[in-house]
């Protein structure tokens, strides 16, 4: 504010008249709105730590890791024992797109990112790696479509070990001890192209028409080698994966066995959570099962929550509603009981698990059941979470209403009325927590100086909740559980004979 206020002051000071000024509204966004998302993240880490749901394929790994050892040795053959950090991340990075550029050229629907940001190249059919339209595009790349960045196969990249921190230069990196012979591979794949200044040189590189696509079959994305997918299989459950990926690994090779090859994801999604499954796992693989169910019910459990804070907002127009009036409304919709506990029974409970939930209220939400109605599915999943978490402990935040908590608030309302407790419901799981993590992040996103995001859809008027003006909810999503990536992963390494098919 000490640099905002003179400015201001000089503003008016310089002022001789009234003058329009640009609109300086924040635009509405954010992603979780009440908070709970990160607890996902939290819990799949549990299972299927250091990946997320980008990574599938193998190749983009040892791509990676080769390019930071080929631009550690070239450094080494050239005598540059100090050369900069920037000159290897800008090999690094020229090495990332030329992959990206030639595999769009022989799919144009690979799966990696940065179709549309290298769509010029392929065009073209050349470019130069040097001037300002590669640093522009670097700096583009750095955080979103680039390989390493942190939203693609970076976390990855550094959790399996295929790079690790170069002690040698700050901010480099190298390959990691147990890679050595699936870069090996690449590398003699690639053994026509490696004299040309693309993979020789350090700088300003010219890339003519036609390498692209000439060297597009000597890297493609889904051919690993035999040597990358040994090297995958060690990363995955070998000696130093973590001991939680290497059950998680093991129930799903468990799984994926008892249904057979023919099964969608979505049935080996299933299994892994037992009941009402047929599937057991073995005795070793128990507590890796328990932590995946865990995980699915807090998905129903957000997912449930945040479905009736988007059913809230549909509520809601220019006129201000109370909690009570959307409680009458949700409970007209949803029916009622004598009392909470009675509320809470779980309906289905032993036909439907947590992802039976996810999918009905993910149809639900879609248009695509006409049997149940949303204010009907949302109470089901709630009391269907809220039971498969009781008498189980969990380390989740507190400002993030873990579902232990959810569980002992649900059981100490469990004789008031119905009424009652959704007024709890709305005004602490709902509204409390809606407000706390928008305006927390608004304050976040103030002291960093951040493009602001008006996260708030609802607001307390004086007669009751009204719908920030501008402010959109789209249905929420349940977020993806890394299974279908592991399982990608795993066919490639070869520790799945026969992929599932997709749903």
């Amino acid at each position: 504010m000490a640099t905002v206020r003179p400015k201001l002051e000089a503003l008016v000071l310089d002022a001789q008249e009234p003058a329009l000024v640009s609109a300086n509204l924040p635009r509405p966004g954010g992603v979780d709105p009440l908070g709970l998302r990160q607890l996902n993240f939290d819990l799949m880490d549990q299972v299927f730590p250091g990946i997320n749901n980008v990574a599938e394929h193998i190749r983009p790994f040892t791509v990676v890791a080769w390019a930071w050892d080929r631009a550690a040795r070239l450094a080494e053959s050239q005598g540059l024992a100090q050369i900069k950090v920037s000159s290897l991340k800008d090999f690094v990075a020229r090495v990332e797109v030329l992959f990206a550029w030639s595999q769009f050229l022989h799919n144009r629907d690979c799966g990696l990112p940065g179709r549309d940001v290298l769509a010029p190249l392929c065009r073209e059919g050349s470019y130069r790696f040097g001037g300002q339209a590669w640093e522009i595009m670097k700096e583009n790349r750095a955080d979103s479509t680039a390989l390493s960045a942190a939203i693609n196969y970076g976390p990855a990249l550094k959790a399996f070990g295929w790079i690790e921190a170069d002690d040698t230069h700050s901010g480099a990196f190298r390959k990691g001890p147990q890679v050595d012979a699936a870069l090996a591979s690449l590398e003699e794949a690639l053994g026509p192209f490696l004299d040309h200044p693309v993979f020789s040189s350090f700088g300003d590189v010219q890339a003519p028409a036609g390498l692209a696509e000439a060297i597009a079959g000597a890297w493609v994305l889904d051919q690993p080698t035999e040597r990358e997918r040994l090297a995958m299989r060690e990363s995955l459950s070998g000696s130093k994966a973590p001991k939680s990926r290497k059950e998680a690994v093991e129930l799903v090779i468990s799984a994926h066995g008892f249904l057979g090859s023919a099964s969608p994801v979505s049935s080996v999604r299933k299994a892994m959570c037992g009941a009402p499954e047929p599937f057991r796992p073995p005795e070793r693989l128990v507590g890796v099962a328990q932590a995946w169910r865990v995980l699915q019910a807090r998905q129903v459990f957000r997912l449930a929550l945040e479905s009736l804070l988007y059913w809230a907002c549909t509520q809601l127009d220019s006129s201000p509603v109370t909690t009570r009036s959307l409680v009458h409304a949700f409970l007209e919709q949803a029916g009622g009981a004598i009392n909470a506990r009675a509320w809470l029974r779980p309906s289905h409970q032993e036909e439907m698990g947590p992802i039976h939930w996810l999918e009905r209220l993910h149809l639900v939400l879609e248009g695509g059941v006409t049997d149940l109605n949303l204010c009907q599915t949302i109470r089901f999943a709630i009391a269907a979470s809220l039971d498969d978490t009781a008498g189980r402990t969990g380390t989740e935040r507190e400002d993030r209403l873990p579902l232990v908590r959810a569980v002992s608030e649900a059981q100490g309302w469990g004789d008031q009325p119905v009424l009652e407790f959704l007024t709890h419901v709305f005004d602490s799981w709902i509204f409390g927590q809606h407000v706390y993590w928008s305006v927390g992040r608004g304050l976040a996103d103030a002291r960093t100086q951040t493009r602001p995001i008006l996260r708030l859809r609802v607001v307390m008027e004086e007669t009751g909740w009204t719908r920030t003006p501008g402010a959109l909810m789209s249905p929420p999503r349940a977020t993806p559980d890394r299974l279908e990536t592991m399982i990608s992963l795993m066919r490639e390494a070869s520790l799945l004979e026969t992929p599932p098919t997709q749903v």
